[in-house]
């Protein structure tokens, strides 16, 4: 009996597998699957080797070549996987579900440790979010979320999320705060592919809720796109106002960048000179050095003030276009006061429908 595992299989299930990458490094950073772990058959330069083989020589010396580089590693890449799996059922992947994947899992099935084969690997996976991509099916109720800079929509987020509730941090799926200071100390924004993934697997997970709570974004998080589905069901959905004190929004603004700003200060400074166009060369050199010098509570008031508020102040919705208008000086209060509102209009959405439908 062959140990394959189907990859909508694996959906149903994925809480319960330990996924493991075994393509080389620059695959994985590319685009994996979200939660997989890397443990690689063969590096970089390996499998460059292999391919060169491959082209030049033909199928049989490839294999040959990739069968000297890996079997003086295998020992130690068995242990690496039964180590990271701890106990946890294995589940491997390569691109296609081909060699590199069922070698190894036909290598553990022989040493009595039980693992599955994604069918098709990432090439499948992949497939199956396009698939999802062209051809959405969402039914909750979409809300969104919008305030300021600074007045804690993804702590608001963060916080439904610990309470269980269906919330997505499309900042953390990009790995990007979505403004010019998005990626200071957050390193390399993750991938297109990398995103839509995350987005999927998140609206995979949360099919059957009745709503979803997103952040207010613009068509990019940074380098990357929301699909268009998406950034047309969020435009098209309900929407709640957050509202905080400026010295509410500037303390959270502080507090998100302090733990980075010693190791990340000439970062956070450049980034404050790429306002150039609309605060001028002489007021961003004054605000960077601000930065340099530590002073962010100062830097942050003004950025507020006179760059982010009227920014917002020419995109902001009519009063009369939100559900509510909710003060989030306190984030757990202000979040239940968020599910209050939403659980009211589901209320009378449902109330609204001809009988038939409420059955």
């Amino acid at each position: 009996m062959k140990a394959l595992l189907s990859v909508d299989d694996f959906l149903e299930n994925i809480d319960k597998y330990f996924l493991v990458d075994v393509r080389s490094p620059a695959e994985y950073t590319e685009a994996s699957i979200p939660g997989a772990v890397n443990i690689p058959l063969l590096n970089n330069q390996e499998r460059e080797l292999v391919g060169t083989a491959y082209w030049q020589e033909g199928i049989e010396q490839a294999k040959m070549a990739g069968l000297s580089l890996v079997s003086v590693k295998l020992p130690e890449l068995v242990e690496s996987i039964l180590s990271a799996a701890a106990g946890r059922e294995i589940v491997l992947y390569c691109w296609r579900g081909g060699m590199r994947s069922h070698s190894i899992v036909t290598l553990l099935k022989a040493l009595g440790y039980p693992a599955l084969q994604l069918v098709g690997g990432y090439k499948a996976f992949r497939r199956r979010v396009n698939r999802f991509l062209n051809d959405p099916a969402i039914t909750a109720s979409v809300i969104v979320l919008n305030g300021l800079t600074g007045v804690g929509k993804t702590l608001v987020i963060k916080e439904l999320q610990q309470l269980n509730m269906p919330a997505l941090d499309l900042e953390a799926m990009a790995n990007h705060r979505g403004s010019a200071f998005g990626s200071v100390g957050r390193g390399k924004p993750r991938s297109q592919k990398d995103f839509e993934a995350l987005l999927f697997l998140d609206l995979y997970k949360l099919k059957d809720a009745a709503f979803l709570v997103v952040e207010g974004e613009g068509k990019c998080v940074g380098p990357v796109v929301i699909p268009d589905f998406f950034f047309q069901t969020m435009l098209g959905g309900q929407h709640i106002l957050l509202e905080a004190a400026l010295d509410t929004r500037v303390e959270r603004i502080v507090d998100e960048y302090q733990g980075v700003l010693a190791e990340n200060n000439a970062e956070l400074a450049a980034a404050v000179m790429s306002l150039q166009k609309r605060l001028g060369k002489n007021k961003c050199a004054e605000l960077a050095e601000l930065v340099r010098q530590g002073e962010i509570n100062s830097a942050a008031s003004f950025l507020c003030e006179e760059y982010y508020d009227r920014y917002y102040r020419d995109s902001r919705r009519k009063q009369d276009d939100y559900l509510a208008i909710i003060n989030v000086d306190d984030v757990c209060r202000g979040a239940r006061e968020v599910l209050s509102v939403i659980d009211s209009y589901l209320q009378k959405t449902r109330s609204a429908l001809p009988e038939e439908d409420n059955a």
